[in-house]
């Protein structure tokens, strides 16, 4: 499997909500502490959830933070480094 595949499923797991008071739809990856974000439409939102994921496995992979397997996929460490 490949970061990209890890990537698809994680998005696959995002949840958006749309927030009246702002306009803004929100987004989140449950399983993932700390991915969320937020944009003018769902696209933009996962747009960004996309960036931010990217950002966030890199961070945990170089500090030796564990990942967690999504749909038993792991993300693949020597794609990353």
């Amino acid at each position: 499997m490949s970061l990209s595949d890890y990537m698809n499923a994680a998005l696959e797991r995002a949840v958006y909500h749309f927030n009246a008071e702002d306009g803004l739809i929100y987004g989140e990856i449950p399983d993932l502490e700390g991915v969320k974000t937020n944009g003018k439409t769902v696209l933009e939102c996962r747009e960004r959830l996309s960036e931010l994921l990217e950002d966030w496995i890199y961070f945990h992979v170089s500090r030796g933070i564990p990942v967690p397997v999504i749909n038993g996929i792991d993300v693949p460490i020597r794609e990353i480094f």
